[in-house]
C-alpha cells in the first residue's frame, strides 16, 4: 500500500465515495455515480457510498485516505486545496483533483409584485434579507450582492431571517426580496410564488465577467422557463458547482470513472432530479477551482470537451 501509484481502491477492489446526510444531495447523487461504475464494473472495481455531514467532512476522510472519491462543493474543495480559512488547521492539499462537475446549488432572488424590483440594480435602496450570520444562505446572498456590483450598504435595510422564513416575510410585505439558495425547483420558492405572485429575477451586471474570474469557484446557471408556476422565461442565476474530486486514485482508475458515467450518461442523469438538466460541457468547465485529474482529462479529451 506504500508503492506508488497503489490505491486503497486497489487493495480492496471497491472504490468508496463520501457522500453526505442520507436525506439530503449528495448521498443519492453520489448513489448514481455508483450504480453506473457498478454495472460497469471496471477493472472489476465495485462502488460503495459512506455517508457523512458533508463537504469538510468529506474532504477530511479523503485526506485521511478512508475514501477514495468525494462529492464536495467547488467553494469548500478552492480553500481545502490552499489550506485557507476554516481548512487551515489541516493544511494544504495541493493534490486534490477534480473528476468532474455535477450538480449545482444556485442562488435566485426572488421579489415581491409591486417591489419596484426588474433587475439587479434595483435591489439598491430596497429591504432584502441576505439570511443568518455564519449561514450557506448568508454566504450566497452576499455572493450575489457582490456579483451585482452592489455593496450591502447600498441596501436600504439589510434582514437577517432563516430561509424558512423569508418566504412568508416576502408575501407579507416586510421585505422587497430574498436570496433563496438550493436545488430547484425548491420548495421555498414555489410556495412564495403560489402564495403571493413572487417572482424571480435574472442575475446580471455589467461587472459579472469579472467577477467570475476574481471568483473561480462561482458558476453561471440558468433557471429553466416553467420550473415555477409562472415562469416563462429562462432566469439568469450564479451558484456553486458539486465536484467529484480524490487525491489518491491513479490516472488510470480516474478514467474509468468518469468512463463509467459518459458511457451512461443519459440514465445516470436520470437517476436522480438534481442531475436533470447536466450536461457534459457543464461537468468540464466553469466552476471548478481546482486543478482536473489527468486521467480524467484523457477521457474529457476524447468526449471532445
Amino acid at each position: 500500500m506504500c508503492l506508488p501509484g497503489i490505491s486503497l481502491a486497489a487493495e480492496r477492489k471497491t472504490l468508496l465515495i463520501a457522500g453526505g446526510e442520507v436525506t439530503g444531495y449528495y448521498f443519492p447523487v453520489a448513489g448514481a455515480i455508483c450504480r453506473v461504475i457498478n454495472k460497469d464494473r471496471p477493472h472489476g472495481f465495485g462502488c460503495a457510498v459512506v455517508p457523512s455531514s458533508g463537504s469538510a467532512a468529506n474532504l477530511d476522510l479523503l485526506r485521511t485516505g478512508e475514501v477514495d472519491l468525494a462529492l464536495v462543493q467547488s467553494r469548500a474543495a478552492q480553500l481545502a486545496a490552499a489550506g485557507e480559512e476554516g481548512f487551515k488547521g489541516a493544511g494544504p492539499m495541493p493534490d486534490l483533483r477534480a473528476l468532474m462537475a455535477l450538480h449545482g446549488e444556485v442562488s435566485v432572488v426572488l421579489t415581491r409584485p409591486g417591489a419596484g424590483i426588474e433587475q439587479l440594480g434595483d435591489l439598491k435602496g430596497k429591504r432584502v434579507n441576505l439570511g443568518r450570520p455564519g449561514s450557506f444562505q448568508r454566504a450566497m446572498a452576499e455572493t450575489v450582492i457582490d456579483a451585482s456590483g452592489l455593496s450591502q450598504g447600498d441596501l436600504s435595510v439589510l434582514v437577517e431571517l432563516d430561509l424558512a422564513e423569508q418566504g412568508a416575510e416576502l408575501c407579507q410585505g416586510n421585505i422587497d426580496a430574498a436570496v433563496f439558495t438550493g436545488v430547484h425547483p425548491m420548495v421555498e420558492v414555489q410556495t412564495a410564488v403560489e402564495e403571493c405572485g413572487a417572482t424571480l429575477v435574472s442575475i446580471r451586471s455589467k461587472s459579472m465577467d469579472t467577477f467570475l474570474r476574481k471568483v473561480p469557484s462561482v458558476s453561471r446557471f440558468v433557471v429553466k422557463g416553467g420550473t415555477y408556476d409562472g415562469q416563462k422565461e429562462d432566469v439568469a442565476a450564479i451558484g456553486l458547482k458539486t465536484l467529484l474530486v480524490t487525491k489518491s486514485l491513479s490516472n488510470d482508475d480516474a478514467a474509468d470513472v468518469v468512463k463509467a458515467v459518459w458511457s451512461n450518461f443519459g440514465a445516470f442523469t436520470r437517476l436522480h432530479p438534481a442531475l436533470r438538466g447536466l450536461s457534459k460541457a457543464d461537468a468540464t468547465r466553469d466552476g471548478i477551482p481546482i486543478r482536473m485529474h489527468e486521467g480524467a482529462q484523457r477521457i474529457h479529451g476524447e468526449a471532445g470537451h
